[in-house]
């Protein structure tokens, strides 16, 4: 089969390659499916480069996957060959860049008759991300206000549609050129992460007490740069690694801070989270299947030009989900 192999890691990126691999054969409660879609993140061309540690070459790259089922492995019970499937997968183990994965049997959700399998391929690592954050962890409700960082980008902007969709007051912070794009998925005010009067402008918003609830993509360092547009006892989500915390002044902030790490489960063997992914990935479905979330599909790409779009992505080339058709 044809697979994207990161054959050795290396800051240029030189080191990924289509090659023929061996179509891999589904384990003890696994399945193996023939991949229709996938879709890129940037944790895919950090792995290839080395910044992030799970990297043993050889390895096919890919987190998110849809396609359908096409063999069964022993105990395997809940699904059928013939079964639309899609899924996040697991770092540490071969990917979805190939025509053939193998993936655990209870990690996978359902995709509805009526939804491709490019948007289903768009929506595991970054949708995921954002419903765990805000759904999961925050437990976001109607009328608080919700401050997104990064609300360009595709963890971002599915955080904006998800808070929208909960009833909160959406505050983003994103490019300027991506303010109208913004804006069309829903967020009520925009800003740039670099206005001077960004807190100025956040409190006047909200009673000069800050936000609800803060989704911070990027870790900026200094974790008073955001708590700071955060009220007092309100809830910071952190995606990158977590801020440094050595400065903040104790009883200034009382917030309360989670890390989000959706692959994490993978890494710890946590099941009940690993049980939780389809969990979350078929209400994700059902929304788009509903009109209720814009699988932000910026361009669709054949297998082989992968290398050169985790390139693309890595210097912030796209704003949506690159997808890759698999068949093409």
């Amino acid at each position: 089969m044809r697979a994207i192999v990161c054959e050795a890691v290396s800051n240029a990126l030189d080191g990924v390659h289509m090659r023929e691999r061996t179509v891999p054969q589904p384990g003890r409660k696994e399945v193996r499916v023939t991949i229709h879609a996938a879709s890129l993140n940037p944790v895919d061309w950090k792995l290839a480069c080395g910044v992030a540690p799970w990297m043993t070459p050889p390895r096919i790259l890919g987190l998110d996957g849809a396609g359908v089922v096409d063999a069964v492995g022993e105990d395997a019970d809940h699904w059928r060959v013939g079964d639309r499937v899609a899924w996040h997968g697991n770092l540490a183990r071969d990917g979805v860049f190939a025509e053939y994965a193998v993936a655990p049997e209870h990690v996978l959700a359902r995709i509805p008759d009526s939804v491709d399998f490019g948007a289903a391929a768009a929506l595991p690592c970054a949708a995921m991300t954002a419903f765990q954050a805000l759904v999961r962890k925050a437990r976001v409700t109607v009328g608080e206000t919700v401050l997104i960082q990064g609300a360009g980008g595709a963890v971002g902007g599915f955080a904006v549609q998800i808070a929208k969709s909960l009833g909160a007051r959406v505050i983003a912070l994103a490019r300027p050129a991506l303010f109208d794009r913004v804006r069309t998925l829903g967020a009520d005010f925009v800003f740039d992460r670099h206005d001077r009067a960004l807190r100025e402008r956040i409190h006047e918003l909200t009673d000069h007490y800050g936000v609800d609830v803060m989704l911070e993509v990027a870790n900026p360092g200094d974790a008073r740069k955001s708590l700071d547009l955060i009220r007092y006892n309100g809830q910071l989500l952190c995606i990158d690694p977590m801020p440094n915390l050595a400065d903040v002044p104790p009883y200034t902030y009382a917030a309360s801070i989670h890390e989000v790490a959706l692959g994490g489960a993978y890494a710890c063997g946590h099941l009940p989270t690993q049980r939780d992914f389809p969990q979350m990935l078929q209400t994700l479905l059902s929304m788009v299947e509903q009109g209720r979330l814009d699988p932000m599909i910026d361009r669709a790409i054949a297998l082989n030009e992968v290398p050169q779009a985790l390139r693309d992505l890595r210097e912030g080339a796209s704003a949506g989900k690159i997808v890759v058709d698999v068949a093409r």
